[in-house]
């Protein structure tokens, strides 16, 4: 169980809405992050370019594993930094991941897509 300055700890390194953070390496890049209780949500989101609707899938294979790399990436250095602030490890405990991708723009005139690829993943705290 998380006290109420590890809460506080995670709060402030994963704050993205002014300073630093707000800044990213990637302007059609994102991930987010909220606090429920002892689970945290990770949620990764990118802009897509797809060729066609016909196999979507393995168009979008590419930014998958694009996604799992960084949402990796990004739980790693909110491990280091919390032990930096707190002098304690952060457990995380994987509970479940998805995606989805959401066409957000097509035209009759050509097979290329724009699209919203998601991946949501919950950790448990301890």
């Amino acid at each position: 169980m998380l006290n109420s300055e590890e809460i506080n700890a995670i709060g402030q390194i994963t704050d993205t809405t002014v300073g630093r953070g707000s800044t990213t390496v990637s302007p059609t890049m994102s991930i987010k992050t909220s606090l429920q209780g002892d689970t945290l949500s990770v949620n990764f989101i990118t802009v897509v370019y797809l060729a066609s609707d016909r196999n979507l899938r393995d168009q979008v294979s590419k930014v998958e594993e694009e996604s799992l790399k960084l949402t990796k990436d990004y739980v790693s250095n909110l491990k280091k930094e919390f032990k930096e602030m707190t002098g304690r490890a952060l457990k995380l405990k994987e509970l479940n991941t998805n995606d989805s991708v959401e066409i957000i723009t097509a035209q009759w005139s050509t097979p290329r897509r724009t699209a919203y690829y998601r991946r949501f993943t919950n950790f448990h705290c301890e």
